[in-house]
């Protein structure tokens, strides 16, 4: 993890790079995201489960770059996605009170066979937490707040655990003492931030999911400019430890400046199998 010196130091250095860039970066924010297809192998999936198929949305952001229009777009691409299941992981909103509605507008009426769960952010909180949970459920979608979904199939439990921000305190703070309550149930982990991983980990996570770095944003690999850098090691993608995976989104949506350079937008088919190539991925 590089300094925040040297951090400041090489953004500097390539801010001329940044902002000389035309409107192909501009022109991604507000385009469609792309598909990324991702297989992972899970020893512990029981058979019933093999093949499930998770759409993640993450970091929509409604707001000043991420118009009512645009989301009722990526809707409807949701939509063509052959998913089971869909779990939008944080950052629904930005930062306004008006974020909230603009969000409901924009994915109301969204479905998938096994349901649509969705988590909070860091930013859902800069609004407030309950109107944040109003939104998702004025779209359809069913909150999980230090809740648990079980599902069942052919006698063969999966538990979606959402837990709640990072950031959250007192009564909210994230309970991953309910990671340990569903031993005999696969375990899925929905928390926005990934720094939170190795927590989950030891509380008995199978599967954690999050979001919340876009992927860095704007991320330079030649120059090792990567401002997710800051605050966690893992920036976007599959990680994998013994026999247990995190996947980080880039997610949809800006935080303050309305670009992403290296870093483009995605939405994420997951397809879970007990017999697979360990990680096979597909941007």
């Amino acid at each position: 993890m590089i300094s925040r010196r040297r951090f400041l130091r090489l953004g500097s250095a390539g801010a001329v790079t940044v902002l000389g860039l035309t409107g192909s970066s501009f022109a991604e924010v507000q385009g469609l995201p792309g598909l990324r297809r991702i297989t992972l192998k899970l020893p512990a999936l029981p058979p019933a489960w093999d093949g499930l198929r998770i759409l993640q949305v993450s970091d929509v952001h409604a707001g000043p770059y991420m118009s009512v229009k645009r989301m009722q777009r990526i809707r409807k691409l949701i939509e063509r996605i052959p998913a089971d299941l869909i779990v939008f992981t944080g950052d629904q909103m930005d930062r306004r009170p008006s974020d909230a509605p603009a969000f409901v507008e924009g994915f109301s009426g969204i479905s998938a066979p096994l349901g649509v769960y969705g988590i909070l952010g860091n930013h859902d909180h800069f609004i407030d937490p309950a109107r944040s949970e109003w939104a998702l459920r004025a779209a359809g979608i069913r909150p999980l707040i230090n809740e648990t979904r079980v599902l069942r199939r052919a006698g063969q439990g999966l538990a979606l655990i959402g837990l709640e921000d990072l950031n959250a305190s007192g009564s909210r703070a994230p309970d991953f003492s309910l990671l340990g309550r569903y031993g005999s149930s696969f375990r899925i982990c929905l928390i926005h931030q990934p720094r939170a991983w190795h927590e989950a980990l030891k509380a008995g996570a199978h599967l954690t999911l999050s979001g919340h770095t876009h992927g860095g944003q704007i991320a330079l690999p030649s120059r090792h400019v990567n401002m997710a850098r800051l605050q966690t090691r893992y920036i976007a993608g599959p990680y994998r430890r013994d026999d247990a995976f995190l996947y980080v989104s880039r997610g949809i949506g800006v935080g303050a400046l309305p670009i992403r350079v290296g870093a483009p937008p995605e939405i994420d088919l997951i397809t879970l199998r007990t017999t697979a190539i360990s990680v096979r991925a597909a941007a």
